[in-house]
């Protein structure tokens, strides 16, 4: 069944924009450790797991916390570092420079070749498009940098509005500010308690898409390619 809906928000992170992680791993292969794409996403699919164990009691028990990033990377630099096995004296330092390279706005610069035409569908349907995103003050300068910019209305950056999700707070003020109720939007992100847990808990449908298989049990409405979402909606026009 197609959700009645009017305005799509968006993740920036993973949902829209993705890191260069050949860099990132040739980063890595020029500091003597070699590492795979494929151990940056096993990385990933350990640190959502660690994410949903934290944080679904603490929704489920009504105790939303105000930032929340720290936890899924955290735990996503130790499954990297436990991959590579630097030695316990280089640890440290080999986390910083991976986290130095997730913190360079180049790296951020990964358009999938779906991303462009599926905004340019929904954008041309009358859909109100908008992005919500836990970030550092740079995601908007992002997005221009990528060319997608323009297709969205708005953006809020956590770092900017002092709140992250999962809590309700940030998805309200999206809400104030483009002027549509809950149950006429969708939110599409990467994370289930950040992005589906905060959406549901503001009253937005939640679309989880699912890249690397983090979430095979995943109960809510589940996607691996941001042009899937198209088929979840009505294209003939707001």
């Amino acid at each position: 069944m197609k959700i009645p809906i009017r305005a799509i928000f968006l993740d920036a992170g993973y949902t829209l924009l993705f890191p260069q992680l050949e860099r990132l791993a040739q980063d890595l292969e020029a500091a003597g450790f070699p590492a795979r794409v494929e151990q940056f996403h096993q990385a990933e699919r350990a640190g959502k797991k660690k994410l949903d164990e934290v944080l679904w009691p603490q929704i489920r028990n009504g105790h939303i916390p105000r930032t929340t990033n720290h936890v899924f990377w955290e735990h996503y630099l130790t499954a990297l570092m436990d991959q590579l096995g630097p030695p316990a004296e280089v640890r440290k330092d080999l986390s910083d420079r991976v986290i130095a390279g997730f913190r360079d706005t180049r790296t951020w610069s990964k358009v999938l070749p779906d991303t462009l035409p599926t905004l340019q569908k929904l954008k041309a349907a009358g859909y109100y498009l908008a992005v919500i995103s836990n970030s550092d003050g740079t995601v908007e300068g992002e997005l221009h940098s990528a060319g997608l910019h323009q297709y969205l209305e708005f953006v809020i950056d956590s770092f900017v509005v002092g709140v992250e999700k999962p809590h309700p707070e940030i998805f309200e003020m999206a809400l104030n500010r483009a002027g549509f109720k809950p149950q006429e939007s969708i939110y599409v992100g990467d994370t289930h308690p950040i992005d589906i847990g905060g959406a549901e808990l503001a009253g937005l449908h939640g679309i989880l898409i699912d890249r690397v298989g983090a979430y095979p049990d995943a109960e809510c409405p589940r996607i691996s390619s941001i042009s899937q979402v198209t088929d979840l909606v009505d294209l003939a026009g707001r």
